[in-house]
């Protein structure tokens, strides 16, 4: 099979038929992940759609565009253009009924977990997915945001696309904390004890959490409007 992209946990591999195989590097089960975007593609949220489940493998829809962050890095979205769909990504997800009560999270809403083919936006990677706070969501994505501006290093298969995104993040984390609707600043510790408790982490990344931390702080503490 031919290998389409690798993340930090999983490779995802060219099917054929308009089909990628995801499968996790480590062998955990992809079920659950599976059951949330087929619950999230049902009530009408873009999620990529589910062919199969096997173990660690997902087939899923193939997904042609740039990711949010690549579009952002060649300026065919504008930062406040970005910033903006990540927050209504955000609203509309949080605003989606959920089984429990609360809201699912995703947990892990960036720029690159965002795709942009021509019919509108897909969020993909639903792995940390789970029910619980709004801001928590919120304040994971602004904290990852701040870990690539602070943190050099954190794309080192792409060198040219991290250094567009370090210049344009600068002005995109304020710009999202102004247009998202849910107020996040409280829960900013707990997404950094979570981002901490993260294996996929490097070192450096972790030294550097806490000027993360500080950075997205001030971003929710700028004024509204």
């Amino acid at each position: 099979m031919e290998l389409l992209a690798s993340g930090r946990d999983a490779d995802v591999h060219l099917l054929g038929g308009g089909r990628v195989l995801r499968r996790y590097r480590d062998g955990r089960p992809a079920a659950r992940e599976a059951e949330v975007m087929r619950a999230l593609v049902a009530a009408g949220y873009s999620a990529p759609r589910v062919w199969g489940v096997d173990g660690p493998d997902l087939v899923l829809s193939r997904i042609h565009g740039p990711t949010l962050a690549e579009a952002m890095a060649t300026g065919s979205v504008s930062v406040a253009g970005a910033a903006g769909l990540l927050a209504r990504l955000h609203d509309d997800l949080h605003d989606l009924p959920w089984p429990g009560g609360a809201p699912l999270l995703h947990l892990d809403l960036h720029p690159l977990n965002v795709m942009m083919p021509s019919e509108g936006p897909v969020v993909i990677d639903w792995s940390n997915a789970r029910p619980g706070p709004a801001a928590l969501d919120v304040a994971t994505t602004a904290l990852i945001v701040a870990q690539v501006v602070v943190t050099p290093g954190m794309l080192p298969d792409q060198p040219e696309l991290e250094a567009a995104l370090r210049h344009d993040l600068g002005a995109f984390l304020p710009a999202f904390a102004t247009a998202v609707t849910t107020p996040w600043k409280d829960h900013l510790e707990e997404a950094a004890a979570r981002r901490a408790l993260d294996p996929n982490l490097t070192a450096r990344e972790l030294a550097l959490l806490g000027d993360a931390a500080a950075l997205a702080r001030a971003a929710a503490s700028r004024p509204r409007g």
